[in-house]
């Protein structure tokens, strides 16, 4: 598969913006010199697009982000599960002539700024597959690849009618694409 360059530094930019959000604060050191555990946040809940989709619906009908008027134009999904539940969700839409990127982890939105153009073509989000229906309808060709690189998760990528899902894990990297609409393998 043919990945464009412009594509591949969006989705480094948005790997490295999880892994950066997702900072641990630092606690003082233990009085005494003696070991204490450390405790870390629990994990966040991972959301379907639908579902973190509906909670930005509530977002502005409760006056936070305004995305009335937009068109969406690229969905990203990190650490999804075979159920569509993502770790994070990003937004690339379009706002007239503005670029406007949005993420939800941690159970809410924001907007993020970040430098980098939107694929060609808006998408209607109700003529295409879900990526939790997409997951579920290809997953006989999509857990083979995770097994085989022993990874829980993976990354989806929608944009231009195209689903990529990307296995990565210590032991390799290997990425699927399908059409959005049917589900159908590209290749």
């Amino acid at each position: 598969m043919r990945v464009s360059g412009g594509v591949l530094a969006l989705f480094v930019a948005v790997c490295i913006l999880c892994t950066a959000c997702g900072c641990l604060g630092i606690s003082p050191p233990p009085s005494g010199g003696s070991i204490t555990p450390v405790e870390l946040p629990g994990s966040p809940e991972a959301y379907t697009l639908s579902g973190a989709l509906a909670e930005l619906d509530l977002l502005g009908a409760e006056g936070g982000l305004n995305v009335t008027g937009t068109s969406i134009h690229q969905v990203i999904g990190s650490g999804v599960d075979l159920d569509g539940r993502a770790a994070s969700w990003v937004l690339g839409l379009q706002d007239g002539e503005e670029t406007r990127w949005l993420t939800f982890g941690f159970m809410s939105w924001q907007e993020i700024s970040l430098r980098a153009p939107l694929p060609g073509g808006a998408m209607n989000m109700t003529e295409i597959l879900s990526p939790e229906e997409l997951l579920s309808a290809d997953e006989g060709a999509i857990r083979p690849v995770m097994e085989r690189l022993g990874a829980d998760t993976v990354d989806i990528s929608l944009a231009e009618g195209i689903y990529s899902v990307t296995v990565h894990s210590s032991a390799g990297m290997e990425t699927l694409t399908f059409r959005a609409d049917t589900g159908e393998v590209v290749a």
